[in-house]
């Protein structure tokens, strides 16, 4: 126990910087000098190796007790006992080695599928997304909520809605959205209360039904929520290879952005072909019961969109008239 040298926390479990080399090795082997001949980027995309790691994993460092002086300190004394240091790596701009950045599932992909689905063929695709690598992809972010756990959704109504109101809707009265296809109804579900007042986005002095919904036995879910938010050492457990994640991150971000989207009342069902595919994927080959995704709407939050509902049961609801809002805005910038 003693006082941390970075972040200054006392009387707290401290460990040598050197202790650490060892597991920021492969870290640190992801990058390399923007002054080294094999450099393609010549300092138009690259940063200092600390403010890489800051910005491409949030989730490294604890940003509530540790700022950018104290992370690059850090980053350098862990460096220093790496025996593949070198101070220009640690001191001069530094991009990702140019051999990482290809993958065949990437984000110019995924935008020719997108293209491709709305624009010229619907069933029969010319350009297929690589479906082995996609499952071996989507496969690493399985997890399992087990029977009891509770989630919530909610219905805008003037009048209090009974037990069976909250279920997902009838097939004849199901409209496309971005999990679900016209006339196959999915049960769009929030990890709380709140987040799913904020994702039926009811107006001041509305009132909403909010069903609780409880699992009767375990769901199995593909979890895109933390995308953003996973750090190199969670990846590396959950089964990945650092250089093969880094390259597959945007298109895996790309995808949870357009789950995670706000259904914009004009929205054209065109919108929804791309997640409608992958879900569908999801649900009939890779034989999961839900995609789970970041809220949009609530920065804590987040959603499921469940394919398979047999399990799952509203077991009560509340109702509320929504008494306040806030709104959050900003100068407009017109582009062009």
């Amino acid at each position: 126990m003693g006082e941390c040298d970075f972040c200054v926390s006392t009387d707290i479990q401290i460990i040598s910087c050197n202790e650490l080399s060892e597991r920021f090795e492969s870290i640190f082997n992801l990058y390399m000098s923007s002054d080294s001949e094999e450099s393609e980027a010549k300092n138009q995309n690259s940063s200092l190796l600390y403010h890489h790691l800051l910005n491409h994993w949030p989730g490294l460092f604890n940003s509530t007790i540790l700022n950018e002086k104290s992370v690059k300190h850090l980053v350098n004394q862990i460096g220093r006992g790496w025996e593949g240091y070198d101070d220009i790596l640690f001191s001069n701009k530094v991009e990702v080695l140019s051999d990482l950045v290809e993958y065949p599932t990437g984000e110019s992909q995924w935008d020719n599928f997108v293209r491709e689905i709305k624009e010229e063929n619907r069933f029969f695709l010319r350009e297929n997304l690589d479906l082995e690598n996609l499952q071996a992809m989507l496969s690493k972010f399985s997890k399992t909520y087990k029977a009891g756990h509770v989630f919530y959704r909610a219905r805008i109504s003037p009048t209090p809605l009974r037990v069976s109101d909250l279920g997902k809707p009838p097939k004849e009265r199901t409209r496309p959205g971005r999990a679900n296809p016209v006339g196959i109804p999915y049960l769009y579900l929030s990890d709380q209360e709140k987040t799913t007042i904020y994702e039926a986005r009811a107006g001041l002095h509305e009132s909403v039904s909010i069903g609780k919904f409880v699992l009767k036995s375990s769901l199995q879910v593909i979890s895109l929520k933390d995308i953003l938010h996973y750090g190199p050492f969670e990846i590396v457990d959950m089964g990945f290879d650092l250089k093969e994640y880094i390259a597959v991150r945007p298109y895996l971000i790309k995808l949870e952005e357009e789950l995670a989207k706000p259904v914009r009342k004009d929205a054209v069902n065109l919108d929804y072909l791309p997640t409608q595919y992958l879900c569908e994927y999801i649900k009939s080959i890779l034989g999961h019961d839900a995609i789970e995704y970041r809220s949009a709407m609530l920065d804590d939050g987040y959603n499921l969109a469940v394919f398979n509902d047999r399990n799952v049961e509203c077991v009560s609801v509340n109702h509320y008239e929504i008494k306040a809002l806030e709104y959050g805005y900003q100068p407009f910038v017109e582009m062009g």
